[in-house]
Formats: structure tokens, C-alpha cells, sequence
């Protein structure tokens, strides 16, 4: 299990990771997931290496939570094969019973493509985690073709915004995106942009509120024993639980008015 941080934009805290799977044989060295996800997908084998992330993740949550490393939620990918083969509801909240964590310390992650065409059981499933208290994200927002319906349709908390947008950096990409994070904004939904590559793209996510980022500009996947030590290394701290409640209401909203702005936080 490799995993890329998660960056807050307001703070630039870590405020999560996203658990990727790599394959390195002993003989044929690193094989990229591009090579043996599509043909795990194909002959509906890719529930398997879900499910062994899952419970990867929960062993590393929980190995944190003893060595007083700072949690921060780690996001699975979930993908058709996943409901087709088993419940994914019951798998990720049995990994976290088993290791006495909160449900908030695994977020999961659909693609758009995975959800269209399904016949009622991805959505039955996505309703239980919305009740079991597990954030659910879209991931690859605007690769498809159906992204608004499924915004209608399913009860997300966050939408990852598709990396093409950032690859192809146009006038009209950033409008897109401005009215993406606007319209997230409006409905309740967290926003998150992957593939951020430089600063130009940061400040223009920062301008327009999107709320993380995640990509090489910060880190790429790393392997678990070498993560702690390389955000040492780049000044990157976690952010704290109070922090993220902060974090989590004012990222909702909308930075992109022409009337003044101003955020106050009461403690009492």
C-alpha cells in the first residue's frame, strides 16, 4: 500500500491520504496498476484487492493510533466489482470494528463510470454507508458523461475534480472548475482536486475555494515507511480534530463573491 496526501488549502495542512495499490514482484520489479487493475476488473478479481486495501489501511490506522501518530481519514478506492462480489458496507466497517476505530478514519472513494448503468444496488450501498457514518466520494468528477445526474441521484460528501481539467489549463477549464466548486458549495458537498502539478494551479484552486489538493506538488504515493519522514522533511504537519471542524464548515462556503467576506470563530 503506497499513500499520497491530502493537502487542506487553507491551511496547507495534511488532513488525509488516498490508499493506492502497487505490485512489486520480486522478479519482474514494479508493475504500474495500469497493467494489472483492468485485468482484475475484467474477470471481476478487483474486489479482492479492495478489500485486501481495506483492511491494510485499518492495520495502519490502528499501528498510528498506538505509536501517538496523528489520524488523519485515508480514502479506498471501491469499484463495480466490489457490489457485484460482496458488500463493501460490511467489509470497511468490519475492518474498523475490528481495530476499534471511528468510521471516520476510512473514506471511500466510486468512480462516476462505476455508477451509471447500475440497477439499484450501488445506490442501496451507498445509503448504508451514509447511515454507517462513512464519507462517500465521486471519484474522477466530470470524466463521464453523467456527472450532474449522479449528483442528484447519490448523497456524496466530497467530489474529487478530474485531473484532464488541470492537465489542459485553459480559460475555459478554469471556468468550468470555478462553477464546479461553486455548485459543490450550494448543494453541501467538500471539494477536492487531484493532479495539482504547480503553483499556478494552486493559487488558482485557492482563489476559486476549492478545498484540497492532492499531487505531485506536495508529495507522489509513497511507500508507509518512508511517508512520516518525508513530510517532516517538507514542513508538512498534520491538521488536529478541531482544526478539520473548522475546516470541514467554512470549506462550504463561497469564496468567489464580489461582496466583503469575513470568517469569525467564536471558543467559548
Amino acid at each position: 500500500i503506497y499513500l499520497q496526501p491530502v493537502v487542506r488549502t487553507l491551511s496547507e495542512r495534511v488532513c488525509g491520504y488516498e490508499a493506492l495499490a502497487r505490485w512489486i514482484d520480486p522478479i519482474y520489479g514494479f508493475i504500474s496498476p495500469g497493467d494489472f487493475v483492468p485485468i482484475l476488473e475484467d474477470n471481476g478479481l478487483s474486489y479482492r484487492l479492495d478489500t485486501f486495501v481495506v483492511k491494510r489501511v485499518a492495520e495502519i490506522q490502528s499501528r498510528n493510533a498506538d505509536q501517538g501518530i496523528p489520524i488523519v481519514p485515508i480514502s479506498v478506492n471501491i469499484s463495480r466489482s466490489d457490489f457485484d462480489n460482496c458488500s463493501p458496507v460490511d467489509v470497511i466497517t468490519g475492518a474498523l470494528d475490528e481495530y476499534g476505530l471511528r468510521r471516520n478514519c476510512i473514506c471511500v472513494e466510486i468512480t462516476e463510470t462505476a455508477l451509471m448503468n447500475n440497477e439499484g444496488i450501488i445506490k442501496q450501498e451507498i445509503g448504508r454507508f451514509n447511515e454507517a457514518g462513512i464519507e462517500v466520494w465521486m471519484d474522477d468528477f466530470g470524466s463521464g458523461f453523467s456527472s450532474l445526474n449522479l449528483l442528484k441521484d447519490y448523497n456524496f460528501d466530497e467530489i474529487k475534480l478530474d485531473m484532464l481539467f488541470l492537465r489542459d489549463f485553459s480559460e475555459k477549464s478554469k471556468v468550468i472548475m470555478t462553477m464546479a466548486v461553486k455548485m459543490a458549495k450550494e448543494l453541501g458537498i467538500h471539494t477536492l482536486a487531484e493532479g495539482v502539478e504547480n503553483e499556478e494551479q494552486i493559487e488558482f484552486l485557492k482563489s476559486i475555494g476549492c478545498e484540497k489538493i492532492q499531487g505531485y506538488y506536495y508529495s507522489k504515493p509513497l511507500p508507509i515507511n518512508e511517508l512520516n519522514k518525508y513530510l517532516s522533511k517538507q514542513g508538512l504537519m498534520f491538521e488536529t480534530r478541531e482544526e478539520k471542524s473548522v475546516y470541514e464548515k467554512t470549506g462550504l462556503i463561497d469564496v468567489v463573491t464580489q461582496q466583503a467576506l469575513g470568517l469569525v470563530f467564536l471558543t467559548v
